[in-house]
């Protein structure tokens, strides 16, 4: 199994838990102060998911040229 980035782990993580708990908060809870503040998490794990996946790429791209 090869290491991923730790950023991109953080943001697909993130991504993932921050739309769970979106969807089970809004079933449960009618008002629609809780989904603003799930609205500010959102660009905050994209920024780690780009940046991992732009890591990857480039650490990609490296160890093609080596080879």
């Amino acid at each position: 199994m090869t290491r991923k980035n730790p950023y991109f782990l953080i943001g697909t993580l993130g991504m993932l838990m921050t739309s769970i708990f979106n969807i089970l908060l809004e079933t449960i809870v009618a008002e629609g102060s809780l989904i603003s503040s799930f609205s500010l998490l959102y660009p905050v794990f994209i920024a780690f998911l780009l940046v991992g996946a732009g890591n990857m790429v480039r650490h990609q791209h490296r160890s093609h040229q080596i080879n």
